[in-house]
């Protein structure tokens, strides 16, 4: 009898965390789709100055593999840009256009719930590449026919 209380008991405290567990990602993903189309951007330089890091990211009720699909065509048809190192299997892709690099990866946060980010790094670049990254990220979403903006 005691077994089976401590089995009973067990079992309640599993099922428990799984509820909970499932409430925990229901509101990171209802979170998210409140951020949908809201490109935020980040620009750090390093403390000798001579490096800048620029980070964009934005969610998109898209799915990953064709998120990854549209970057990866628009990176390839881009004017002097060299792919650098290209991870399809965590649809991560690196280039270069010879002074500046980049990287960009698509992060599934459901079926059609989808993370594109992108970062670069420069060496005091006369253009900082943040606001071209932005600008690529809207087009990357107005050829995936996604409203994308600017965070305010």
């Amino acid at each position: 009898m005691l077994r089976w209380q401590r089995h009973k008991r067990i079992l309640l405290c599993a099922l428990a965390l799984i509820v909970w567990a499932d409430i925990a990602q229901a509101q990171w993903v209802l979170l998210a789709r409140r951020a949908i189309g809201r490109v935020e951007q980040m620009s750090q330089t390093s403390q000798d100055g001579k490096t800048t890091y620029d980070t964009a990211t934005v969610m998109v009720e898209v799915p990953v593999d064709r998120v990854y699909d549209t970057v990866q065509r628009s990176v390839r048809a881009a004017q002097g840009i060299t792919i650098t190192n290209e991870d399809p299997a965590a649809r991560r892709i690196q280039f270069t256009n010879g002074t500046q690099i980049a990287g960009i990866q698509a992060i599934s946060f459901g079926d059609n719930l989808t993370q594109l980010m992108v970062s670069s790094a420069h060496s005091n670049a006369p253009n900082p590449p943040t606001s071209i990254i932005v600008e690529r990220i809207i087009a990357t979403c107005k050829d995936m026919n996604v409203e994308c903006s600017r965070a305010p």
